[in-house]
């Protein structure tokens, strides 16, 4: 990979733009009430639903898009990003790991950050087939999920069994083991744990209303797994959930899911505005 990047100086002009986003772009289950824009160096508050972290991860998708830098590119050093941004790490690599779920950047240990190519196409291939072929198709089956799976998510939590626990992390294992095998095996697994818990919830009514939607979940986790950081991640996502149930901690499980279930549709809209930009751009 090349070592090179932009010049810093080139940086100095970076404007985040306070202007909305969708609806559903990079929801937090943590930071829904304030978001900052900078003018230059000077920092103000709006109001807004966007964290500060996704308005970073759209700017950089901005400067990588508009081709500030080519694919094997390295990005300026974090301190220097975080420098010249005037925001500070744990935002910075909250943004840098959006772009890596979507394939835009490539963090190599030791080396760096550098540009991927391709990326601009991924959401056209991930949306060319099945049922859920909209933005819109996939931010409903998240509303659903969100209803229903948070809830049997903390049922789970208050009344799942030691040896169902067992289960789970029988599941989790086997998903560890197949992070870097090219094969349908951790998807199914995947599907598996979400119905498990929805039989541990001890409540038949909402399992069996978990029936008529099984081929929307399994077609929304095959999409997902496309994209270049999502498997590593939901595999540290449902490891949170099942900590949080075996700890028979409700709240706590709720958020776990809630959180899961969101990641798919940020990287989607964030792939959206990707698309959006290299369409501009042509």
């Amino acid at each position: 990979m090349a070592a090179r990047g932009a010049p810093l100086a080139d940086l100095q002009s970076i404007v985040i733009s306070p202007a909305p986003l969708s609806s559903v772009f990079f929801w937090s289950s943590d930071n829904f009430q304030s978001r900052i824009a900078f003018d230059g160096m000077t920092h103000r508050k709006t109001t807004g639903r966007v964290t500060l972290s996704e308005q970073v991860a759209t700017q950089l998708a901005s400067m990588i898009t508009a081709g500030r830098w080519q694919p094997g590119e390295k990005l300026p050093g974090e301190l220097e990003l975080c420098r010249i941004l005037g925001i500070g790490r744990s935002t910075l690599r909250e943004a840098l790991r959006s772009l890596a779920f979507v394939g835009l950047v490539q963090t190599s240990h030791g080396e760096g950050t550098f540009v991927s190519g391709g990326a601009e196409h991924l959401l056209e291939r991930l949306l060319a087939k099945g049922l859920l072929r909209t933005e819109k198709a996939i931010a409903d089956v998240c509303e659903a999920r969100i209803v229903l799976e948070t809830e049997l998510a903390a049922l789970c939590a208050e009344r799942i069994r030691e040896d169902e626990i067992k289960v789970l992390r029988g599941l989790i294992a086997r998903m560890g083991q197949c992070l870097d095998r090219n094969t349908t095996e951790f998807n199914e697994l995947d599907l598996q744990f979400h119905l498990e818990i929805a039989s541990f919830s001890k409540n038949p009514v909402l399992e069996k209303v978990m029936n008529p939607i099984r081929d929307l979940v399994s077609e929304w986790i095959v999409k997902s797994q496309e994209l270049p950081g999502l498997r590593v991640n939901a595999h540290r996502q449902h490891q949170a959930i099942l900590e949080a149930l075996a700890n028979r901690k409700p709240d706590r499980a709720r958020k776990a899911m809630r959180e899961h279930l969101r990641t798919f549709l940020r990287a989607v809209a964030l792939l959206e505005k990707v698309s959006a930009l290299g369409a501009v751009k042509l």
